[in-house]
């Protein structure tokens, strides 16, 4: 009996995906392991692994289709068999498959916060329980007063989304197009309909991680400026000797040392507690084209600055060519992004949920600094982290930012 190849869910927040091509034809034999098909999430392109021998029987998505998950692609078994009932399990999956449930990485320790006093609920509105919805879901459902088990799900399995909530919230208080604010400049065209510019998926895939993160994390901003002069030594006698190493690598490398001592600053808030990650993977911001890539090298705590550099020459390498998976964009813990290239001084970076922290750093440049009582002149970088003030308090983030400092002006502390 033919079964059926679904479109797969690659991360939380994925509802659809798009098909880009078949890597098999139809009536081919298909072996197992083979790569059938090739689609594309709102973070990478990935690849469809079948896992059953069988033939390509039928093929039912087509090259630049948008698919919702769960969507049936198309049949792999003999010719004139039948799909498998609904409900069993596709036989093509993704080469790297994420967590699909709501569960997060499990914590080494988990610290627990105090729980909020709970707000009273109006009547019926504690009857959430059994509805498949996100924590951010529950969460804003609670402080709208909004039962979830009245709100139509449009997600996987009737799973209710952040668009549902706010689809109901909006036809509860009468629909319509809400009216423009007093003073507002009203629009002379409907967006789309006169100039304008369409989102691509990656662009629709930026607006809402980072839209979720202003409109969730309460920010907070801490700088401090670090000599970098014995770093730029390091980085030029480095490259003399055949390891070539970028202050980008150096600030990884000093960062995964200083995130060893304030783990606060390499956790997530999540589900209304604080984990603090066993593992130190440092996603950075790479400019491609259409937008915006963040790569991330996993394990940093354990590699050497050598290792990091070349990881994330490679990892630049296959964001810039579109060539990177969507495990090689995943489980970050901590982030940074440096503008100095662009001759940005310094900056304040928007944190990417769930996790707890971002470092913004900017151009290493001449500056005026005292030592022992007279002005001179050395080169400088400002460092700029971004913290959830539910999870770091400004302490935690000025011992951070000091420890990294200490570290990048010795930095033959990261050769050791």
């Amino acid at each position: 009996m033919a079964t059926e190849i679904t479109m797969p869910k690659l991360s939380d927040t994925m509802t659809e995906g798009r098909f880009l091509s078949w890597k098999k034809s139809v009536g081919e034999r298909v072996a197992r392991g083979d790569i059938i098909a090739e689609v594309e999430t709102d973070k990478a392109t990935m690849e469809l692994e079948a896992f059953t021998a069988g033939t390509l029987i039928e093929a039912r998505a087509k090259a630049g289709e948008t698919v919702a998950v769960g969507t049936v692609l198309g049949l792999i078994g003999e010719p004139g068999e039948a799909a498998v009932p609904s409900g069993e399990p596709p036989v093509a999956q993704p080469v790297w498959q994420p967590s699909t449930t709501e569960a997060e990485p499990v914590p080494e320790r988990v610290m627990a916060v105090a729980e909020p006093p709970a707000a009273p609920l109006p009547s019926g509105a504690g009857g959430e329980e059994g509805t498949r919805a996100a924590p951010l879901v529950r969460r804003l459902a609670r402080e709208q007063g909004v039962d979830l088990q009245l709100v139509h799900g449009s997600g996987p399995d009737g799973r209710v989304l952040q668009e549902d909530l706010e689809r109901y919230l909006h036809e509860e208080r009468g629909g319509g197009e809400p009216e423009p604010s007093a003073g507002a400049p009203a629009a002379s065209a409907a967006p789309g309909e006169e100039g304008g510019e369409p989102l691509t998926r990656m662009r629709s895939a930026i607006v809402k991680t980072v839209s979720e993160s202003w409109r969730n994390i309460p920010h907070f901003y801490v700088t401090i400026e670090v000599e970098m002069t014995e770093a730029r030594e390091i980085i030029r006698e480095l490259k003399g000797s055949g390891s070539a190493v970028s202050a980008n690598d150096l600030v990884i490398k000093a960062a995964a040392m200083a995130l060893g001592k304030f783990p606060r600053l390499n956790a997530s808030f999540i589900a209304e507690r604080i984990v603090l990650h066993p593992e130190i993977n440092i996603g950075f911001a790479v400019a491609v084209e259409d937008g915006l890539r963040v790569p991330v090298v996993k394990g940093c705590q354990g590699l050497t600055l050598k290792e990091i550099a070349g990881q994330t020459l490679r990892l630049i390498e296959r964001a810039q060519r579109g060539t990177i998976s969507q495990e090689e964009i995943s489980g970050g813990t901590f982030s940074t992004s440096n503008l100095g290239m662009y001759g940005v001084e310094e900056f304040a970076a928007v944190i990417m949920p769930p996790q707890a922290a971002i470092l913004a750093v900017g151009a290493i440049a001449e500056r005026p600094v005292a030592r022992q009582g007279q002005l001179v002149v050395a080169r400088t970088m400002k460092a700029t982290v971004s913290c959830d003030h539910r999870v770091v308090d400004g302490v935690d983030a000025a011992r951070f930012l000091g420890e990294l400092k200490r570290i990048l002006e010795n930095p033959v502390l990261m050769l050791v």
